[in-house]
């Protein structure tokens, strides 16, 4: 396991249940193909931070054999199933998180007034339905514990079939999922 390259973005939203729980995406790059189960590593504080924010480590297992030398994208997801208003213990809130990689670090401000909440629960207009990973149609899938594969409607994908990868298309210019799918 190690760190990624570089974190290029973090998005930091509530999934509205009850209490609510901290759903984090991370994107990066690894510096060759290969690289396997990317995840988020979060740090353990013996006192909890003074800034009040989260840190992990972007982090995936490097790949063995023959690799190809092209920076490659890379993304990673946690939900954490704690309430964020008393995440380092009863009254002290979590601030936001911050994404560590080799070459940088990122942070995100976790935003829990209404018109936050708001738009986590429309999105731009439309609804999105909670939870939205479980399968809503034939051949979708639970992507929980799954391998990601992320591509935009026209990509060029290999017809390998694996059963521990679920597939998410998203549209070219719009960047909203248009299917997820296993295999």
């Amino acid at each position: 396991m190690q760190r990624v390259l570089e974190v290029t973005s973090v998005d930091l939203s509530l999934v509205k249940t009850k209490p609510p729980q901290i759903h984090i995406v991370t994107h990066g790059t690894v510096p060759t193909s290969g690289w396997k189960h990317p995840r988020l590593s979060p740090w353990f504080y013996i006192q909890p931070p003074a800034d009040g924010i989260q840190d992990f480590d972007f982090v995936a297992d490097a790949p063995t054999g023959i690799v190809l030398e092209v920076i490659t994208t890379i993304v990673a997801e946690a939900v954490i199933p704690r309430d964020p208003a008393d995440y380092w213990g009863p009254g002290k809130a979590l601030r936001g998180v911050r994404i560590h990689a080799r070459s940088n670090t990122k942070e995100a401000s976790l935003d829990t007034s209404e018109n936050a909440k708001q738009a986590v629960a429309l999105s731009g207009g439309d609804h999105i339905p909670w939870p939205w990973w479980l399968p809503t149609e034939p051949g979708a899938c639970d992507l929980i514990g799954k391998v990601l594969r992320v591509y935009h409607t026209g990509d060029m994908l290999d017809r390998s079939y694996r059963t521990d990868r679920g597939n998410i298309e998203l549209d070219p210019t719009t960047e909203r999922v248009v299917r997820i799918w296993c295999g």
